[in-house]
Formats: C-alpha cells, sequence, structure tokens
C-alpha cells in the first residue's frame, strides 16, 4: 500500500495520531473551526476522513475525493456524513460506539442527579448570597422509588439503565427492538411510548436521529406527560421539538431538563432555554473524558487503518 493520506477534521486524542502516524499514514490534521470548504480544499489527497461531527461530510465532498475509501466517525452518531451518498459512491463508514458508552451513561447520570437535586441552581445561589433558598426553591426529589423511561435501549440505553438499578427506581423502555436479554437482566419493561410518556416520572434519551426519531418528542408527547416530569437528553438535539420544550418548561408541565445535545449546535445565547434556571446546558459533552476521547481516537484510527490495508470490518455502518 502506497503511504495513504488521513484527513483529521477535528482534533482527536494524540494517540489516535500517533497510531495513525506509526501505521504509516500521512495524516492532515484541519485546524480548530474550520468549516465545509476547508474540508472540500483538500479533501481530493483523502484516502480516508476521521470526523467528529462539526463538518458535515456531504455527497459533494465525497465526490471530490476519488482517492476516498473510507469515512471514519470518532464517535456514534453519523448523522453528519451522507450515508446515502457513501453507499453510492462506494465509501466505507466507520464509527466506535462501544468506546464512549460508559462515558455517556455517567454523564447521563450525572445530569439526572443535578437536575432533579437542583445542583447547578444551589451552586448559583451560594455564589450569590442566597443561602436562604434552601428552604425554598432548591429542595430536590430522589431518584429512588421514581419511574424512570428509557427511550432507546441500546447500548448506552442499556448501560443507563444498569447503572440506575442501585437507585431502585422502576425502569420502562420503548424501543423499535425487543431487548428481552435485558428485560430479564434488569427488570426493564418494554412499553409502547405513549405509556412511558404518560408513566414516567423521568425520561431519558438514547436513540439516534433518524427519519423516524426526528422530531420524536413535541407538543403532542409532552402534553401526554406527567406534570412535573423531568427530561435528560444526552442523544441527539433534533429527536425533541425545542420550541414545544420550552412551551412544557414554561407551563411547569416539564419540571426540568437537562440537554447535552440542541436542535442546533452551538446554542445560541439568546435560545430561550439559555434564560431558564430549571434547565442545565452543556456543550455536547457527553463523550468527553479523557478515558473514553483516547478510546475513540484509537479505535477510529485502528479501524480506519484496517479499511485501508484491504481488511474487512465486523459492523461499519456503510460497507
Amino acid at each position: 500500500m502506497d503511504r495513504p493520506t488521513v484527513i483529521v477534521t477535528e482534533p482527536i486524542h494524540p494517540a489516535g495520531i500517533r497510531l495513525l502516524e506509526e501505521a504509516g499514514a500521512e495524516v492532515v490534521q484541519l485546524p480548530p473551526g474550520s468549516d465545509e470548504r476547508a474540508l472540500m480544499e483538500v479533501a481530493p489527497r483523502a484516502d480516508a476522513l476521521i470526523t467528529r461531527g462539526g463538518i458535515r461530510v456531504t455527497r459533494a465532498i465525497m465526490a471530490a475525493s476519488p482517492r476516498l475509501r473510507v469515512v471514519g466517525v470518532h464517535g456514534v452518531g453519523c448523522d453528519h456524513v451522507d450515508l446515502g451518498a457513501a453507499r453510492d459512491l462506494g465509501k466505507v463508514v466507520l464509527n466506535t460506539p462501544s468506546a464512549l458508552t460508559a462515558t455517556v451513561a455517567e454523564m447521563t447520570l450525572a445530569l439526572m442527579l443535578a437536575l432533579t437535586r437542583r445542583v447547578v441552581s444551589a451552586d448559583k445561589a451560594v455564589r450569590a448570597g442566597e443561602w436562604t433558598r434552601k428552604y425554598g426553591d432548591l429542595i430536590g426529589s430522589e431518584l429512588m422509588g421514581k419511574t424512570v423511561g428509557v427511550i432507546g435501549l441500546g447500548r448506552i440505553g442499556a448501560a443507563v439503565a444498569r447503572r440506575l438499578k442501585p437507585f431502585d427506581v422502576t425502569l420502562l423502555y420503548y424501543d423499535v427492538t425487543e431487548r428481552t436479554a435485558l428485560e430479564d437482566e434488569l427488570g426493564v419493561k418494554r412499553v409502547d411510548l405513549d405509556t412511558l410518556l404518560r408513566e414516567s416520572d423521568i425520561i431519558t434519551l438514547h436513540t439516534p436521529l433518524t427519519p423516524g426519531t426526528r422530531g420524536l418528542l413535541s407538543r403532542r408527547e409532552f402534553n401526554l406527560m406527567k406534570d412535573g416530569v423531568y427530561l435528560v437528553n444526552t442523544a441527539r438535539g433534533k429527536v425533541i421539538d425545542q420550541r414545544a420544550l420550552v412551551e412544557a418548561l414554561k407551563a411547569g408541565k416539564v419540571a426540568g431538563a437537562a440537554l447535552d445535545v440542541f436542535e442546533e449546535e452551538p446554542l445560541d445565547p439568546e435560545d430561550p432555554l439559555a434564560s431558564m434556571d430549571n434547565v442545565i446546558l452543556t456543550p455536547h459533552l457527553g463523550a468527553s473524558s479523557r478515558e473514553a476521547m483516547r478510546r475513540m481516537a484509537v479505535q477510529v484510527a485502528e479501524e480506519v487503518m484496517e479499511v485501508l490495508r484491504g481488511g474487512v470490518l465486523e459492523s461499519p455502518v456503510v460497507m
């Protein structure tokens, strides 16, 4: 194999870069903040792309890259890659789902606990000298005894459910696939979406963005929920109709939301969500632990090089 060129569209852990270089690849790293135009300028040189999702990998970019054989997604979500174009043009697309499962599950629990116990608002209160709020609006809720609805019981949803068991919660799940083994292991009950929405005290989202899940939670779904429900989203922002969520938060239907993802990223500081005290906002940090960042970088580098060497992957997104 001639020395391949791997273009890395956003920063990844140095261990991944080192692996690529030691495997004989020429690595081109785009500067942080680069856009599609910058990628298009260098794409014709690429034998492989490694992307974290900040730059869309379009049909035009792939068509302009005759040497391109593989697009490696550093993470799980591939909605920024035109998968249909990759299939049409014969490009392999792969991702790294197993590398970030534990980290996203831990982030979900961190957000859930911070939300129900009003941790962020309490921190702000102490800094503002509002100590006596502890007797009022800073009184939170326990997880123990609550019903938690998990939307999407794949790798991450299952990891969240597994970590919730010690809190003595009732677990419901909605998924297009029946997860019988997980039902037996975790005691989680499969229900339809409307039932989950009606019965859950806390709802956590772990579904990919697909045509079927876009806007999955909108005005109708919020109206079905219990009054005072809590909502956590570490999946994809467009799974929720953000305007409908704002309405539900203002009306008190949703007592609080913890959001790591948004319809448009970065979130506009003028967005109504940014001024709400019952909302926790984080900048798509679900997979951003030191350990997971290293795992993802190494795994995507290994699998990209495997494709470039002519190997066959066990479960690519597109082959």
